[in-house]
């Protein structure tokens, strides 16, 4: 991980993403984090999307919420159902 300032990304934007292909770079603002820069390759970009859309994750927590209440079915009925 590294660290890189607004202004110098700025000026040298190619040169970090290149090296964000190999470690996240925290950007700084007036020596403060603000955001980071992370390399999605292409079969990246459709998880990132997925992973950070608010409507996504409430429905993961609502459902991960009604497993621990209920439970959830033995492998061998889930492998039955699918072969249906």
């Amino acid at each position: 991980m590294r660290l890189a300032s607004v202004k110098d990304v700025k000026n040298k934007l190619s040169d970090y993403l290149k090296k964000a292909e190999h470690e996240d770079i925290i950007i700084t603002k007036n020596g403060r984090p603000t955001a980071v820069l992370h390399h999605l390759g292409d079969d990246d970009l459709e998880d990132y999307v997925i992973e950070h859309d608010p409507k996504f994750r409430k429905i993961i927590e609502k459902r991960w919420k009604e497993y621990s209440i209920r439970g959830g079915n033995p492998l061998e009925k889930v492998i039955k159902r699918l072969s249906e």
